[in-house]
């Protein structure tokens, strides 16, 4: 006889207020700083753990007391197996928490971050809210267009590009304190903010973990923050654009306007994504479009599939499949443009540098590698992660095929 499994201490289960998307109740089990989303089953099965039972008769009656129904003991022990991660177990030693970054570094810890947040927090009263963003869309309509333009202007001076770039970091900070400010709104405990490199990407981040404890209401203007405070900027902005016709300010509303619709596209783990499985009650999207395209191969060979979605659900998954692979062609057409080209001009550059070492030295050749090798640098590793991406998604599919042709 297996013996009952021990659960570590500290272990938390409140209720997650999820959508009407979603029939079944689920619950939110917070354990060493990590959330999880559990069925009610698994509650039962967790909280009737929690009293330690000491045997088959006391595991049964505990798990029945906890809204579980009857089960015998070797069933539930067998749950257990199923269900239980071992990071919530007593005898699994504390891991680190995963993070989606390659390298990441905290610049701002969560004591600071509280203190900026809760100086910043009336700017998500409800009715200011309304009328700054109002403010923006009037404004920003009036001057997107001639940003548009702007951006196709010339970048000017290094000195220029290089202050636009300090500026666009310095607005990704804000966008963080947006999310920081949301949490100190709603009460909501936070951690730090910090940069790190997330694929290819530098990317800032704020650790909002604990908003899994908020309304799905609450947690939406969590993810809106970050974009709600660089709206809020671009007031100034645009006003400062229609008043002086600058270029450089024009430029620089461009690189933010752009940055916000990028951290809002929920192909990437950013701000869109999250926004998108809050209001969906869909969560691991990326694993569920994959699950999801897996069943729609099935039904084109005729296989039954399990149905674990309500109807809207399954729209919501059918379009985000759809944009999904649109978004994966033109990245890949993007990548193999910019690779055949790069691969083109590579003969050429090799010479430049063969000259100018020769006519110039050693420092200023190594300025001009710097310098014309970044950009393809980039395309290589961005290659690299879409072949290693697309691999895993071809693999996922070969076993789909491999399980509706078992008829399993």
């Amino acid at each position: 006889m297996q013996p009952t499994p021990l659960l570590k201490d500290g272990i938390r289960i409140t209720p997650y207020d999820g959508t009407t998307l979603h029939a079944a109740p689920r619950f939110l089990l917070e354990c060493e700083g990590r959330y999880f989303l559990i069925s009610a089953g698994t509650r039962s099965l967790v909280l009737a753990l929690l009293r330690q039972p000491s045997g088959d008769s006391e595991l049964e009656q505990a798990f029945a007391a906890e809204g579980g129904g009857i089960l015998p003991a070797a069933k539930l022990r067998e749950l257990c197996q199923q269900n239980l991660p071992s990071v919530w177990l007593r005898d699994d030693p504390a891991t680190p928490r995963a993070h989606p970054f390659i390298v990441r570094l905290e610049l701002l810890p969560s004591a600071v971050a509280a203190r900026l947040g809760q100086c910043l927090a009336w700017l998500f009263q409800p009715y200011l809210a309304a009328i700054l963003l109002a403010a923006f869309a009037i404004l920003h309509i009036l001057v997107l267009p001639a940003a548009m333009q702007a951006a196709h202007d010339p970048w000017q001076t290094v000195g220029t590009l290089s202050l636009l770039t300090a500026l666009l970091l310095l607005s990704g900070l804000l966008h963080e304190l947006g999310h920081i400010a949301a949490c100190n709104h709603f009460r909501c405990p936070h951690g730090g903010i910090g940069i790190g490199l997330y694929l290819i990407f530098p990317s800032w981040f704020a650790d909002v973990s604990p908003a899994w404890r908020l309304t799905r209401r609450q947690r939406a203007v969590v993810d809106l923050g970050g974009v709600y405070f660089q709206a809020i900027l671009l007031i100034g902005l645009d006003a400062w654009a229609l008043a002086s016709d600058s270029s450089f300010v024009l430029q620089l509303i461009w690189l933010i306007t752009f940055a916000m619709l990028f951290t809002l596209n929920p192909m990437f783990k950013f701000d869109g994504y999250w926004l998108l499985s809050d209001l969906s009650g869909l969560h691991n999207l990326h694993q569920r479009m994959r699950h999801h395209t897996a069943d729609l191969l099935a039904r084109l060979l005729g296989r039954p599939v399990s149905h674990d979605s309500t109807p809207v659900q399954t729209w919501i998954l059918n379009l985000y499949v759809l944009l999904g692979g649109a978004y994966l062609l033109y990245f890949g057409s993007f990548l193999l443009h910019e690779l055949l080209q790069q691969f083109t001009a590579l003969p050429q550059q090799l010479i430049q540098i063969t000259q100018e070492f020769s006519d110039a030295g050693l420092p200023s050749t190594l300025l001009h590698v710097a310098r014309n090798l970044l950009w393809p640098t980039v395309i290589l590793l961005a290659s690299a992660f879409f072949i290693k991406k697309m691999l895993r998604a071809l693999a996922d599919l070969a076993a789909a095929i491999r399980a509706t042709q078992q008829g399993i």
